[in-house]
């Protein structure tokens, strides 16, 4: 199977293509599977990959490191390389840009200078806190959003509330694994924040849950009901794994199905968009290389994030040697803020109304 086929279906011509919805749905396949490495481990290796194998986080496997996280977000950016797109979102991309720009910096170049450290550390906890909470909110928009449009169902007030007990429920998780050292000491007499932050993640994703089916009775397509069912199965596996003290699975489950669902859409999208002619900037200086955009977006992407990411650290290491402060690292600035107006045009950018959907359709 080529690798056009194993992304999208033909539309009405041979440079045409859908994004394939039951190619979406597979990729929650990685569920059972992990469910299928820890009851393994547990049965017949005596916990060996947990204790031994497993990292804490996926980012420490190479490969995940290359592939995964920021090169969907260039894989956006770059997207963006075109001349209508730039015309168009010009006004509205360019003041978010300022605001995240000022935003950033001011968080993590100004306060160190003008507020004394204590406070200053409040405000940085307070600052990753948000953005880590957007950072849920974001990877679940886009799954759930397309679990609405597979099941043909227009969002609603209840939508939200799933999308909201969800995000609340998953930061919690996220909070437990990431600031594990910090949660271990007591809040309220013999009461840990850690059991708190079980109790809060629990809870909202029960909520979740609910309100997920719920939403189900609605449904006017199958594949949309089982696309729902996936997001919610993606939910109580996240609470089983932390539980099982397996957090890889935690981030590495919504991270690949996120990212790999990110890189199918937006690489359909700039076949469809640059089959005819190369509107993209991008494309049109690599036009000279024999592979469509389909093939190129994400491997551009991924080329791209992790030159950046390199370039970055290797000035960091030398103005970290010079006394500079972990916050004020060049590639934290860059996550932020790269970060932070992915998030925000993706919140747009691929609405049924927004000219980004004229290049790419769902079958």
């Amino acid at each position: 199977m080529s690798v056009a086929e194993s992304t999208a279906h033909p539309l009405t011509t041979a440079k045409k293509y859908a994004v394939n919805s039951k190619l979406l749905f597979s990729l929650y396949g990685v569920i059972p599977l992990s469910l299928f490495i820890v009851f393994a481990d547990k049965l017949f290796f005596n916990s060996a990959l947990q204790n031994q194998f497993l990292p804490v986080q996926p980012a420490e496997w190479a490969f995940w490191a290359i592939v995964f996280n920021f090169p969907h977000i260039v894989s956006s950016l770059i997207t963006l390389a075109d001349k209508e797109y730039v015309t168009y979102y010009k006004a509205r991309f360019s003041k978010a840009l300022i605001i995240i720009i000022a935003g950033v910096l001011s968080v993590n170049y100004v306060t160190p200078l003008l507020i004394p450290q204590p406070f200053a550390g409040a405000i940085y906890a307070l600052f990753f806190a948000f953005f880590a909470t957007y950072t849920m909110y974001h990877v679940l928009s886009q799954q759930f959003g397309i679990g609405m449009m597979l099941m043909k169902v227009r969002p609603t007030k209840k939508y939200e509330w799933w999308r909201w007990t969800s995000t609340i429920g998953a930061t919690a998780i996220y909070a437990i694994i990431f600031a594990k050292d910090i949660i271990q000491q007591p809040a309220f007499a013999s009461v840990h924040v850690y059991e708190i932050l079980v109790g809060i993640a629990s809870i909202f994703i029960l909520a979740a849950t609910i309100i997920g089916f719920s939403l189900t009775r609605d449904s006017q397509a199958k594949i949309g009901t089982l696309y729902v069912y996936s997001n919610i199965a993606m939910l109580i596996a996240g609470v089983f794994f932390l539980l099982m003290d397996y957090p890889v699975f935690v981030i590495a489950i919504p991270r690949f199905v996120h990212d790999v669902t990110a890189f199918i859409i937006y690489s359909t999208h700039d076949q469809n968009r640059n089959s005819e002619v190369k509107n993209n900037y991008i494309y049109r200086a690599l036009a000279f290389l024999p592979f469509p955009p389909l093939v190129l977006c994400p491997l551009i992407a991924i080329g791209l994030a992790n030159g950046i990411e390199s370039a970055a650290e290797a000035v960091d290491a030398t103005l970290l040697g010079m006394g500079m402060p972990e916050v004020m690292k060049i590639g934290l600035q860059i996550t932020f803020i790269c970060g932070f107006f992915h998030y925000y045009i993706e919140s747009f950018v691929w609405k049924r109304e927004a000219i980004h959907r004229h290049a790419v359709k769902f079958n």
